[in-house]
């Protein structure tokens, strides 16, 4: 025999929302079948997801509500925005509304602003390097550290669920003010003097000052805020000896401390056409010793242990039978393989921002590769050139197709990601890649 639903249950299953009721203990005590049926679209299984307690609903969800602090939560291609009031008897209601279609667009119009920043960074960043990937690796070192500072409780108050969303991003302009200085300063290749130094040293304020202005224009917009925060304040010092304000300890901002160490690491890590890369070993001794006077000692240890967990990240281990005999070709494709392996790393799964920095430096870096291995291919004479430029072509597209599916809210994207991209690589390393080797003797 069917239970009946008390009389006083009855306006709120004819309500056309999605609702439900908790008792004080957050047990559930009713729930209209809007709610239901909302609640149930965010697990692929079905499985009674919305009559659970409130407790078993914000576990199984992954998500903490708080009376007043509307949530949002994705799953299975849709967005739900979760909103508890507390009851004067010390119950609750939980209303749900899908917001998928707006999160759609809020989506798009953020991948076009990212896509803007990135350009102008480039603009800046190409002056004085042989590439624009440097910022998008600052970018996504910046927002690893962050979550390691996050995930182990480390400055719980200056680090906001917006800070968090938006630092990455931010850190894309800190060298945007290199547009102001002059060629023959930015490329000169010897030391620079003192007058030539001060010049330089400018970058940061001008910087800063760029995009302060392009804050006041979007009305106080909190990422360029934060952008010009760490323009102006990258290369200051822990122990106060930087510039250009001389700021000590945690008067420094805290995402300039953060970009500062993910800006000299990718530096000291990275080939320029004045220097080789360093070594890891020389690179940590480096950090080592700067802990405490040019960097704070605890996002240092947060680089350490993302470098970490980088290393650890090995789904698809680099094998002699990848080499195409190309010592050029083969770098590159060992960084595709190290960025194609991080998408399952642990940290990462479940990071649906820490994924979009990694497709975008791998689709940045695809795209260089493909223009190298294709100047290689026209000197030695390749014959499948043109086939070769149309599977690369091909190629690009899959990846831009990945670009799309993270406004689509699909659940186990990082497992679906990193078996798409495994087998795209190594379709391209051990197929179409070994079709040229012969020619390179």
């Amino acid at each position: 025999m069917n239970a009946v639903a008390p009389p006083s249950w009855d306006v709120i299953a004819s309500l056309p929302y999605a609702v439900a009721v908790y008792a004080g203990d957050k047990s559930l005590c009713f729930a209209n079948e809007a709610f239901r049926g909302l609640i149930e679209l965010l697990s692929p299984e079905g499985d009674g997801l919305a009559s659970q307690s409130l407790d078993s609903l914000c576990r199984r969800l992954g998500v903490s509500l708080e009376p007043d602090a509307p949530r949002c939560v994705a799953g299975s291609g849709n967005v739900v925005q979760l909103t508890l009031c507390a009851m004067a008897d010390g119950g609750y209601t939980l209303t749900a509304t899908d917001v998928t279609s707006q999160s759609v667009a809020e989506r798009k119009a953020e991948r076009t602003q990212k896509v803007a920043l990135i350009a102008l960074a480039d603009l800046a960043e190409n002056r004085d390097t042989d590439t624009g990937e440097h910022i998008l690796r600052v970018a996504r070192l910046t927002h690893e550290i962050t979550r390691w500072l996050v995930d182990n409780g480390h400055y719980s108050t200056h680090i906001t669920e917006d800070f968090r969303r938006n630092v990455g991003l931010a850190s894309i302009l800190h060298d945007v003010g290199k547009v102001s200085i002059s060629d023959s300063i930015l490329l000169k290749p010897g030391p620079l003097d003192p007058q030539e130094r001060a010049e330089m040293e400018q970058h940061a304020a001008r910087g800063a000052a760029i995009l302060r202005k392009a804050s006041a224009m979007l009305a106080g917009s909190s990422q360029f805020q934060l952008a010009a925060e760490i323009a102006d304040c990258h290369h200051e010092r822990w122990d106060g000896a930087g510039y250009p304000h001389r700021l000590k300890g945690e008067e420094i901002p805290l995402g300039a401390r953060v970009v500062a160490v993910a800006d000299v690491f990718d530096a000291l890590c990275s080939e320029r056409p004045y220097k080789k890369p360093w070594p890891m070993e020389k690179v940590k001794e480096y950090f080592v010793e700067q802990s405490g006077r040019h960097f704070d000692p605890l996002v240092v240890q947060g680089l350490w242990e993302v470098v970490e967990q980088r290393t650890h990240a090995l789904t698809i281990p680099w094998t002699d039978d990848m080499s195409v005999g190309n010592p050029i070709m083969d770098h590159d494709h060992r960084i595709l393989l190290a960025l194609v392996n991080q998408v399952a790393s642990p940290g990462t799964r479940e990071d649906p921002v820490a994924i979009e920095f990694i497709l975008d430096e791998l689709l940045g870096y695809t795209v260089s590769h493909f223009s190298r291995e294709e100047q290689l291919m026209a000197r030695i004479g390749y014959p499948e050139l043109t086939g070769h430029h149309a599977t690369h072509e091909n190629m690009l597209e899959e990846v831009r197709q990945l670009h799309r599916r993270l406004v689509s809210f699909t659940p186990n994207l990082s497992d679906d990601l990193n078996r798409f991209l495994g087998d795209w690589l190594t379709r391209h390393i051990q197929v179409e890649d070994q079709r040229y080797r012969p020619y390179l003797d």
